[in-house]
């Protein structure tokens, strides 16, 4: 039961080493892994950034699109 994540939010470590700084977050399952680590390349510019758990698609993503008339003219060709 405890090594399953939850659903959502997060918890973050960040410790400085002789290395520099090391950041690992543990999130939920609801958790948009993408839009965290951006936060966190802010927050923490050069760190070395690890996440384990979440959603790996961002929860918006950019799809091609085209119209009915150019797929049916890519089909005929």
């Amino acid at each position: 039961m405890l090594d399953e994540f939850p659903k959502s939010g997060y918890s973050i470590s960040v410790v400085q080493t002789s290395e520099g700084t090391k950041v690992q977050a543990k999130v939920g399952n609801n958790t948009d892994v993408h839009a965290l680590r951006t936060q966190l390349e802010q927050q923490y510019p050069n760190a070395e950034i690890e996440i384990a758990g979440g959603k790996a698609e961002p929860l918006i993503r950019e799809i091609p699109t085209k119209t009915l008339s150019e797929e049916s003219d890519e089909t005929e060709n």
